[in-house]
């Protein structure tokens, strides 16, 4: 009996052990920061994004994105946020039956609270739209850091789905855009349709406004490859054409540029 007591003892004590490292990882990631992902998403977006003010755990939580550049060219150390969204949270909730996780995002501007289902298979985006700023154009650089925009941005889309068969739709619309670099205001109306399927691919054109924007672009491979061309109409060209040049080389009647 002694000798049977003592080997259950044994693999108790193991089995006691593995529950204890188990109990303690799932304790580690139910309540595990935001912050601590703050500087791994700087670093992966080049300071273009940046966590600001993180609370919470990664399940449920609040923070709000601001926008920067790196600080003397060191990609990990980032400089003081020259724009930010306004407070935005989140909260979930996970099944191990179904095999997924609920994200839900609730932010002032949205349509309606975001759902992001994450499966393991897939990321599901439902339907929704976001109304922001136009300075935000500014984190995508050149040209739009040197026209400084301002508009209003709007985002709606369907649902989206990526897995291994990717689909979806959006449209980015700037509305009544102005620039402080033209004496004309507003410049116009423009909006980028985009179409996941498989590949990224996108198309931007002009709603209205002097001045006409077109082009078109694709995400492929983790590259990013966009072309288009800039004009104006005949009575508006001679106060355009500074800002015409800012956007791309002339090419006849139009201004090509490239992203």
């Amino acid at each position: 009996m002694k000798l049977e007591f003592e080997n259950y003892s044994y693999r108790f004590g193991w089995i006691s052990r593995g529950l204890t490292v188990l109990v303690i990882l799932f304790l580690i990631v139910a309540y595990m920061p935001v912050r601590f992902f703050t500087a791994q998403i700087a670093e992966n977006t080049g300071c273009k994004m940046i966590l600001n003010q993180p609370s919470g755990s990664i399940w449920r939580g609040s923070a709000s994105l601001g926008f920067s550049e790196p600080s003397g060219g060191n990609a990990k150390t980032c400089n003081p946020p020259y724009a930010m969204t306004e407070r935005f949270s989140w909260n979930s909730h996970c099944s191990i039956l179904h095999q997924q996780c609920t994200f839900q995002v609730e932010h002032d501007h949205l349509g309606k609270p975001l759902q992001i289902v994450l499966r393991t298979s897939s990321i599901t985006i439902e339907s929704n739209n976001i109304e922001l700023p136009g300075n935000l154009l500014e984190v995508f650089g050149s040209p739009w850091n040197s026209l400084h925009p301002r508009g209003k941005l709007k985002l709606q889309w369907s649902d989206i789905d990526l897995g291994k068969l990717m689909s979806g739709r959006a449209e980015f619309q700037l509305n009544d855009m102005s620039s402080a670099i033209s004496p004309i205001k507003p410049l116009g109306s423009y909006a980028l349709k985009f179409q996941i399927e498989n590949d990224f691919k996108f198309e931007l054109f002009t709603l209205k406004g002097p001045l006409i924007l077109n082009g078109q672009g694709q995400f492929q491979d983790n590259r990013l490859s966009f072309a288009g061309d800039a004009s104006a109409s005949p009575d508006s060209l001679p106060s355009l054409i500074g800002l015409l040049s800012i956007i791309g080389n002339r090419n006849g009647d139009v201004y090509r540029f490239k992203l």
